[in-house]
């Protein structure tokens, strides 16, 4: 029974450091919001986020590719 306990909390706490950092990439959009998710993803809370979702380093990698893409097509279409 302590097994399915603890299944149940690391599930929970997976499923809210997901949460936190699909949060954090649509906060992204939003001039209010932006600077506190840019701090996210430069800050330790990311990583620690990402063990806890069991999202590896290589994927860690490719999502600050991606979100910096996604930023640098952003800036070029305000400007244009």
């Amino acid at each position: 029974m302590r097994s399915r306990a603890g299944h149940a909390i690391n599930g929970h706490a997976r499923s809210l450091a997901e949460a936190i950092i699909l949060q954090s990439i649509e906060d992204l959009c939003n001039p209010v919001c932006r600077r506190g998710s840019l701090r996210f993803f430069k800050s330790d809370g990311f990583v620690v986020c990402s063990e806890i979702a069991g999202i590896s380093y290589i994927k860690q990698l490719a999502m600050f590719r991606m979100l910096a893409d996604v930023g640098q097509k952003k800036r070029l279409r305000n400007k244009g």
